[in-house]
């Protein structure tokens, strides 16, 4: 059997999917051959004109200063700019080259719109050809999928044992019917729906996964301004939260159904060490990133073994983890096997909205001590924020924004809330008549660069907010976390006017948050110098706060000025200093009151269990739906 898999990935450049490494691997052993069509390596053009998408979001970061630039960007290996239709005819002319016997499409839900583009655009010319999505968003939305003309099947789940038997199947001229985790569309337009095998429980039975099938884009990217070469690996599979945003509640259901209870699984440390010495060997593999989704979800005799194992190598490597994992011990293990960076889901700064509608009953003060154990062992805190959830109001993202100020984040990864298929806090919105179910099928029926997430829109209705001001929010929440509170009101002029000045504002305080944050200046800050003034107006004096660290940041963004309005810049700043001009949302600047003011809670311990089973029994009652037969097309 020939695979063809495209991955249309637009975004994450220098990541190696191991879910697709983990396909070419299994399938080579068998004797099969494998090809992957990775979009990653292309920098996608709005039109073919070649105006830029600006599709990465390592050197996209830096704008809303989540990542600093690189400062040995030569190690970035180009990235080929093409128009979309020019995609397409390299994707046809690749397919046409291989001659595949199938062509499947990995995707997540961000990067579902342009693989289904892209494969509206070849089904025509293959039309004999069979196709099959797998991945995440396939598997929790496998009828919406299956609507699209495009596609005629669906891999519900893990995908290593299903495409060996769709290999044999193949390679004997056999029909697909039956095979475990195959959702089929029938001729007739019915879909077979056959029964989900259980998780595989030694992750080790599988292959190491193969990295030949990758360009070199997928190799690298920058860590705190420096480029390395990346390798991608895991420890284990599995979340066991149930976080209500998340599918990891989705998918314990439909195998929970389907007979398995162990939805965490590990392998062995020593299976994990001989993987990364090998890549190492092979590829010379700088610095790690391990994909688990709670790296340190593991016993303590586990962290002792992965930190003795892995003294002779101790690579640098980051790591995603939650804060009631970071204890002393936990801590330490990281600093003694070169963990450089952790990253934590808060997602709100509001404990009620946190542990009720979120499913997360994890208090701030977790993850206050998690930080302080971070900072204390040299671990780069980052955290995971999202804005826009259901009934937030501006005052609520403000307490995001104040619990990063609380525990010192470095870097804050800040997302617009999204109601993903398969979570059960989408099936909430749709039965409160907030969200209509099957608005990705409409807005997909022509393909526009549309992300769903990476435009930073909303598609919750708010009654005091909309999609600018939660855009805005997103794009100024690293300065609301850096500035001195006092010094709002120039953040908050940002966020409220899109006037020349408002613009030349804004372009300022990145400059500025920039230099404080890295110690450098943006590249395309092309010079400094004194403020800039009109011809006919003398440059005025800024005024003295007489605290050192407004006085800091005062210094820097008028001595530093760039652009036309200084005087007006100067004249907002005065007003701070007289009183005049205050902060609309007022957060305490001195610690203690800072986290009395952060564990305000209004719902009862009951109020939030209550509303944490309902959410809970939406997804035990949409794993039925993921019972095996044939149905008609709806």
């Amino acid at each position: 059997m020939r695979f063809f898999m495209l991955y249309s990935n637009q975004f994450a450049v220098g990541n190696k999917p191991i879910g697709i490494a983990s396909l070419a691997a299994i399938l080579k052993r068998a004797g099969h051959e494998f090809e992957l069509f990775d979009c990653t390596q292309f920098r996608l053009l709005r039109d073919e004109s070649g105006a830029d998408s600006d599709n990465d979001w390592n050197l996209a970061g830096a704008k809303t200063i989540a990542f600093k630039e690189p400062m040995n960007p030569e190690l970035l290996p180009a990235r080929e700019p093409i128009g979309y239709r020019a995609l397409v005819e390299r994707l046809i002319a690749r397919i046409d080259a291989f001659k595949p016997d199938i062509i499947g499409l990995s995707a997540l839900t961000d990067d579902f719109p342009l693989g289904l583009g892209l494969m509206r655009a070849i089904k025509p010319v293959f039309p004999s050809i069979p196709t099959i999505v797998g991945g995440v968003h396939a598997t929790v939305d496998p009828e919406g999928v299956l609507r699209e003309e495009c596609f005629d099947m669906v891999c519900v789940g893990e995908g290593e044992y299903v495409v060996l038997n769709i290999g044999e199947r193949i390679d004997h001229n056999k029909p697909f019917d039956g095979v475990d985790n195959l959702w089929i569309k029938k001729p007739d337009g019915s879909i077979e729906r056959n029964s989900v095998r259980p998780y595989e429980q030694d992750l080790d039975k599988f292959p190491v996964p193969d990295w030949s099938i990758f360009p070199d884009t997928s190799f690298y990217k920058p860590f705190l301004g420096v480029v390395y070469k990346y390798g991608d690996f895991e420890m284990s599979r599995g979340c066991p939260y149930k976080c209500s945003y998340c599918i990891n509640v989705q998918l314990q259901e439909i195998y929970r159904f389907a007979g398995s209870h162990n939805y965490h699984r590990e392998k062995t440390i020593p299976r994990v060490i001989s993987e990364i010495s090998a890549a190492v060997e092979e590829y010379g593999i700088e610095f790690l990133k391990f994909w688990d989704e709670t790296f340190l979800l593991m016993s303590q005799e586990r962290m002792e073994e992965f930190r003795d194992l892995y003294a002779d190598l101790r690579l640098p490597y980051v790591i995603e983890t939650t804060g009631q994992s970071l204890t002393p011990f936990s801590a330490k293990i990281l600093q003694d096997t070169n963990c450089k960076s952790a990253s934590l889901g808060m997602e709100t700064g509001s404990p009620d909205m946190r542990k009720g509608m979120l499913s997360k009953p994890v208090d701030n003060d977790v993850y206050l001590r998690a930080f302080d154990l971070m900072e204390q062992h040299g671990i780069q805190k980052v955290s995971f924020n999202m804005i826009g959830l259901p009934g937030e109001s501006p005052q609520d993202i403000f307490r995001t924004i104040a619990l990063n100020r609380l525990v010192g984040t470095e870097t804050q990864s800040v997302g617009i809330f999204y109601p993903y298929k398969g979570t059960p806090i989408r099936n909430m919105l749709i039965k409160q008549g907030l969200l209509d179910n099957d608005f990705e099928y409409h807005d997909l029926r022509d393909y526009d660069f549309n992300t769903f997430t990476a435009g930073n829109r909303s598609v919750v209705r708010f009654k005091d907010m909309d999609s600018r001001l939660l855009n805005r929010l997103w794009m100024l929440f690293s300065s609301y976390c850096f500035w001195p509170v006092r010094l709002f009101p120039l953040i908050d002029y940002v966020k409220d006017n899109d006037d020349p000045f408002a613009v030349t504002l804004l372009n300022n305080i990145q400059d500025v948050t920039y230099h404080r944050k890295f110690g450098d200046w943006p590249s395309e800050r092309a010079a400094e110098g004194a403020a800039s003034a009109s011809a006919d107006e003398q440059p005025a004096t800024p005024p003295v706060f007489g605290d050192p660290d407004i006085d800091s940041f005062v210094q820097l963004i008028s001595g530093h000025w760039r652009g036309p309005g200084y005087n007006k810049l100067i004249q907002l700043l005065s007003e701070i200093a007289a009183g005049t001009l205050t902060p609309q949302v007022e957060i305490p600047e001195d610690h203690d009151e800072l986290a009395d003011w952060l564990d305000i809670s209004g719902q009862t311990k009951d109020e939030s269990r209550l509303i944490r089973a309902e959410l809970r029994q939406m997804a035990q009652s949409n794993s039925k739906s993921y019972d095996s037969g044939t149905y008609a097309a709806e």
